[in-house]
């Protein structure tokens, strides 16, 4: 994991906007599953990747599981080959791809970057979206379409927000949060507010080394609440590089809402943006 991380920040921490798919070597999808869902259905995920160049490249692709240490290998023994030009899917790719049958979920890591991956041309970039959905109900598929997050990562000098999240009787939302520390575990604090700003929920959870944790509103302490609300969330101080434009690996996080529709099981991606972005070099302010 640590190319990558390395890879990703170094990306991250030059002034890039942040858009809803993002044009890069590496890319990383916080949220990939298949597991069962309500009524005998299926969560499962698919993967789109685009080749926008006009020679061949290949993307060397990693599943990264919840709740537990991850490591990255740097051969990547999994990888997908793209004619110029050429757009691909991988439907279901935790089954067509990693061979998982069901009862998983966690982080997806893409990377072409020469430098990891002999072959592709210098200025190698791809584009990709992965859609998270519930298969097995007559009334069709219903889900969410989930991006890369590497420009949204937070690196630990301001806090992020998330805002549109409904716990009531029509909606439930998880929350889930991907550390990229690769060194040790990592604390990150959060705080829900509802409508006028009243804090309904607030701790700190620790996760694993390059590892997606998610949890339901109920299990962080919010109840059903007639309100939008508003999650709040930030690097714990000795979880924080000291400066992260000198150091290889810094610790950094991205974090996203998912709001479920309670009637259909329809499900909403809400991605997390830091109030103050830090960049190496000029701050966007200067």
């Amino acid at each position: 994991m640590r190319r990558l991380v390395l890879a990703t920040l170094a990306v991250v921490l030059l002034a890039v906007p942040a858009s809803a798919q993002e044009i890069l070597d590496t890319q990383i999808f916080p949220v990939v599953a298949r597991g069962p869902g309500l009524g005998g259905t299926l969560w499962v995920t698919d993967l789109v990747v685009s080749n926008l160049m006009d020679e061949p490249i290949t993307v060397g692709i990693q599943y990264l599981p919840e709740r537990q240490d991850n490591l990255f290998n740097p051969m990547f023994p999994d990888r997908l080959e793209l004619e110029a030009g050429e757009t691909i899917i991988a439907e279901d790719v935790l089954q067509s791809v990693f061979g998982y049958e069901e009862g998983t979920k966690g982080a997806l890591g893409l990377i072409a970057d020469p430098n990891y991956l002999e072959g592709n041309p210098e200025d190698t970039h791809f584009l990709a979206v992965t859609r998270t959905y519930n298969v097995g109900s007559e009334l069709g598929t219903f889900g969410q379409t989930v991006p890369s997050l590497v420009v949204n990562i937070n690196v630990g000098w301001a806090s992020s927000f998330i805002t549109g999240a409904r716990n009531d009787a029509d909606f439930r939302s998880n929350l889930g949060i991907f550390g990229t520390s690769v060194y040790a575990p990592m604390t990150i604090h959060y705080r829900i507010k509802d409508g006028q700003g009243t804090i309904l929920a607030e701790g700190a959870k620790t996760l694993r080394i390059a590892s997606l944790q998610q949890w339901s509103f109920e299990q962080l302490g919010v109840g059903e609440v007639d309100s939008p609300l508003t999650v709040e969330m930030w690097l714990d101080p000795a979880s924080m590089s000291e400066d992260p434009c000198a150091e290889d690996f810094p610790n950094g996080f991205l974090a996203y809402v998912s709001k479920v529709d309670n009637g259909t099981g329809d499900a909403e991606f809400l991605s997390a943006a830091s109030i103050e972005p830090y960049y190496c070099g000029v701050m966007p302010d200067e």
